[in-house]
């Protein structure tokens, strides 16, 4: 490589979409030249888990990324390949003085960010890792004996009482830079969201009356999904369109916002298990001694809801149509496939990973560890009646009602436990498995393995 200039930075945007709050960027801009890149990773949308409802979600950001740069005089070059081999090109052809990006905490992210700042350190550019997709990096929070947290309370303490990075405001201006810029072509194409548009600009709108409209309810609320009672910001806080740390600041100065800021602090707890163990996303965090085995039939129903129990087919036929589900109903629809169908949860995070908009790596799959028992759970054997949840958390089956429209003429009590007379007469299927039965079963096996462990 030829002799670095001492004038032209670059910018790699990744999950960091915003001009707010963005360290990244605003060390990146400390310079006369500035060139953002973006690379549309070609490995992640051919992976079986990548859904085409965020690639359109990604080309929404993008777009609202590229004209807030261009309002404030500089470009952003995207193009689509392989990420590592895209960025080393541009690298090439720029020679700049220095390189800028967010840290990410996948194994996949942390492969490549590797791989970076090795090939960049061997032909003398210097590479620059900042914070920005948590509240809290990782590293900043670990107890006292070392490791990650394990638990989630004490982690909780410890995050809200350590001090946290200073926030970056937007700026008005950015350098541009004399570089030829590449042509944008985001291609990724599928279903759009019909309730969110991607993009920093929609995200603090969304924002905005998040806080003046909602937070307040948050906590009586966030249970239900039959009310809007949950903020809808986890696919902006994915891609980075609002900022974790300013948005935890926001809700700091509202009253009663503890259960929000608790939400946060859970995302930033499974980054941070992720980031020492970034193994977890296909293994178990904590063996149980599971063997499970594929029904492919069975599976089919869940996907599709028609599992016969109507809260968790509501769940599934939501996230087929609009790539999001209640945080209630997911937990409800995971336990029934791992513990009523004694599935793998690594099937169903895949395909909740295939579907959903705001499919963050951390988030879900560690989220179905909680729920199979082999995460950060103290209680392995946790079980989620889907009647007796849909009882308690849609009384009047309104979520029902709206997703399994065949049963939104009858009384709540038939909706949410359908008698074999309204099944028949509507058309719903028969329950798929016999709930006692199945979960009774599982916890045998559960037993067993923990006494064998014993000896």
């Amino acid at each position: 490589m030829a002799e670095t200039s001492n004038t032209t930075s670059l910018m790699i945007f990744t999950r960091d979409l915003r001009i707010d709050d963005n360290p990244a960027l605003c060390a990146a801009a400390a310079t006369e030249n500035l060139v953002c890149l973006f690379v549309i990773d070609t490995e992640i949308f051919r992976s079986g888990t990548a859904s085409k409802r965020r690639g359109v979600f990604l080309n929404q950001c993008l777009t609202d990324l590229s004209e807030s740069l261009e309002e404030r005089g500089a470009h952003l070059d995207i193009v689509t390949g392989n990420w590592s081999q895209e960025v080393r090109r541009r690298i090439r052809e720029l020679n700049p003085r220095s390189v800028h990006i967010s840290d990410d905490y996948s194994s996949y992210a942390k492969h490549r960010l590797d791989n970076l700042s090795s090939w960049c350190i061997d032909h003398g550019v210097a590479f620059h890792r900042h914070p920005g997709v948590t509240a809290v990096p990782p590293a900043q929070i670990t107890p006292g004996g070392g490791g990650e947290y394990k638990v989630f309370t004490p982690y909780w303490r410890s995050w809200l009482t350590t001090p946290k990075r200073c926030l970056c405001p937007p700026p008005n201006k950015l350098p541009g830079s004399s570089a030829k810029p590449q042509t944008p072509n985001p291609v990724l194409s599928g279903p759009e969201s019909t309730i969110l548009v991607g993009g920093e600009t929609h995200a603090l709108k969304h924002l905005d009356r998040w806080l003046q409209n909602g937070i307040a309810n948050y906590e009586k609320q966030r249970d239900i999904p039959a009310v809007s009672g949950t903020s809808l910001l986890s696919p902006y806080l994915h891609f980075g369109c609002v900022s974790a740390l300013r948005l935890m600041h926001l809700a700091e100065a509202v009253p009663g916002a503890d259960a929000f800021l608790r939400q946060l602090a859970w995302r930033d707890f499974y980054t941070q298990i992720l980031d020492a163990r970034p193994d977890s996303s296909r293994h178990d965090y904590r063996d149980r001694g599971d063997q499970w085995k594929y029904k492919p039939q069975a599976f089919e129903s869940w996907t599709n809801g028609m599992t016969g129990f109507p809260l968790v087919d509501a769940g599934m036929r939501q996230l087929r149509a609009e790539g999001l589900m209640h945080n209630r109903v997911r937990m409800v629809t995971a336990s029934f496939l791992i513990k009523d169908l004694h599935q793998d949860w690594r099937l169903g995070a895949d395909y909740f990973m295939s579907q959903l908009l705001d499919g963050d790596v951390a988030s879900n799959y560690l989220n179905w560890q909680w729920i199979a028992g082999t995460g950060t759970d103290n209680n392995p054997h946790r079980i989620l009646n889907p009647t007796t949840q849909a009882k308690r958390f849609d009384p009047n089956a309104e979520y029902i009602g709206r997703w399994v429209p065949e049963l939104s003429r009858l009384t709540p009590s038939d909706a949410i436990n359908p008698p074999i007379s309204v099944r028949s007469q509507t058309g719903y299927p028969a329950t798929i498995v016999d709930h006692q039965q199945s979960i009774e079963a599982f916890k045998r096996r559960r037993l067993a393995h923990s006494k064998n462990k014993s000896k």
